[in-house]
């Protein structure tokens, strides 16, 4: 069921009553404050189905009797009109109306082709611009700057103007104006994301050259604001960097810049310690003492020791299984991209909560030193990560890594930072807590 559905089919039920009583419309509900059009009337008798095909009136709305394709008219010609900047006849909307209030249409996919139009399209309107009258529009409040600036963003990365209108679509504000003039909107349902979809999910998403997020969600212009002044702060330092955030259950999310490689160092060694446990549990628990100091204190001799015997094979054929390219990992210590890494901490998790083995190494990774990851929550949630830090004469070392899983209060994900920043990760603390914030408002 989608998040709004309950409180849609209340307020459609309330709408049902007033069209059997012949209840009169006293105002504008895009703009409560407007009283038109007050001279009409709802139609009496019984509504429309969803299902049942209404044929349009041969004689076009009345201008007393307010039909719902009349209402859902007005409804469209008020959205047009707001989103062009030009007074729209809502007789001009009625055949589409009569489909809408049909259930062959939706309000959603009317404005989509609307905004995808010529007619809108010879308009001219700038981005920045056509955000802020999609969020008047469609949620009734101004869009904040950092909103409209990651709504570009989302733009300038391959994004249509339409899936921007429909995602700005989703909310309440939107489905109790649609509801209460007869129509329910389309909504992304709520939905759990299968394990299978995990790395589907994590292949599909496209180059991304600014923040976007995955799953349909909006952050709030306080999570934009924390987040761009994290990654503002990192720009103007210099330091490249990339992030993803994945909900394990939902698959929302927030990346960025994702296929830009950075040394892993020694975050390498969580996945590594996995994938071992997972492939040769009895080998990994004799080796416990050795892993364990790896992880913890992130031991190179210990790391050393167990490459000697087992080489990279395991973790190799996790990537294999998961859809990445093994042959970075050929390297003891490679140069991996941030969604290569989340595949991996995803396949982590997956172990650690569906593999006879998995709980007893998944507490290994729980108390680590030096993690960016568990120093700011691991008060909080149960953590479990691993980071690498280096900086040395080649330049392409520098880096400051962290991934791992928080289990968090309103369900456990996914989250990978990898930087340019030289064996520090103070520096990425604030950006951190702006992807904690935005999956904490999920």
């Amino acid at each position: 069921m989608g998040r709004y559905d309950n409180k849609i089919k209340a307020l459609s039920a309330s709408l049902a009553l007033l069209f059997a009583a012949g209840t009169s419309v006293g105002c504008n509900l895009l703009h409560p404050g407007d009283t038109s059009p007050s001279n009409t009337v709802l139609a009496s008798g019984p509504v429309p189905s969803d299902t049942a095909v209404v044929q349009p009136s041969s004689e076009g709305p009345s201008e007393t009797a307010l039909s719902r394709e009349t209402a859902v008219s007005i409804l469209l010609g008020q959205f047009l009109s707001e989103l062009s900047g030009d007074t729209v006849d809502p007789e001009a909307c009625y055949e589409d109306a009569c489909l809408i209030a049909s259930g062959a249409g939706t309000v959603n996919g009317y404005i989509e082709d609307y905004i995808s139009s010529p007619e809108f399209t010879s308009l001219n309107i700038d981005d920045d611009l056509f955000i802020r009258k999609c969020f008047l529009t469609f949620r009734g409040i101004p869009a904040g700057d950092h909103t409209v600036r990651f709504l570009v963003g989302m733009m300038n990365d391959g994004m249509p103007r339409n899936k921007i209108a429909d995602l700005i679509m989703q909310n309440e504000y939107f489905a109790e104006t649609c509801s209460a003039y007869g129509v329910l909107p389309a909504f992304e349902a709520d939905r759990h994301m299968e394990i299978e979809e995990w790395y589907d999910t994590i292949n599909a998403i496209g180059d991304t050259t600014e923040p976007m997020t995955i799953g349909g969600v909006i952050p709030s212009e306080a999570t934009l604001e924390m987040l761009f002044t994290a990654m503002d702060t990192l720009t103007e330092a210099n330091r490249e960097f990339g992030f993803m955030l994945l909900d394990i259950n939902t698959g929302e999310g927030i990346v960025y810049n994702i296929d830009q490689e950075f040394y892993t160092a020694s975050s390498i060694k969580g996945p590594f310690a996995a994938s071992f446990a997972s492939y040769d549990p009895e080998g990994a628990a004799s080796w416990e003492s050795t892993i364990t100091n790896m992880l913890v204190n992130s031991d190179n001799d210990a790391y050393t020791a167990l490459n000697n015997q087992y080489r990279r094979t395991y973790i190799q054929e996790w990537c294999e299984e998961i859809g990445i390219d093994p042959e970075p990992f050929r390297y003891k210590y490679p140069h991996v991209s941030t969604r290569m890494m989340t595949a991996l901490w995803m396949r982590t998790y997956q172990f650690f909560e569906t593999e006879e083995f998995g709980p007893t190494a998944g507490a290994w990774f729980e108390e680590p030193v030096y993690s960016l990851i568990h120093s700011e929550l691991g008060d909080q949630y149960v953590t479990r990560s691993k980071a690498g830090w280096l900086v040395d004469e080649d330049p392409s070392h520098t880096t400051t890594v962290d991934g791992g899983v928080v289990y968090a209060y309103n369900g456990p994900y996914v989250v990978v930072i990898m930087s340019k920043v030289p064996r520090d990760i103070e520096p990425l603390r604030p950006l951190l807590r702006a992807l904690e914030a935005f999956h904490f408002a999920l």
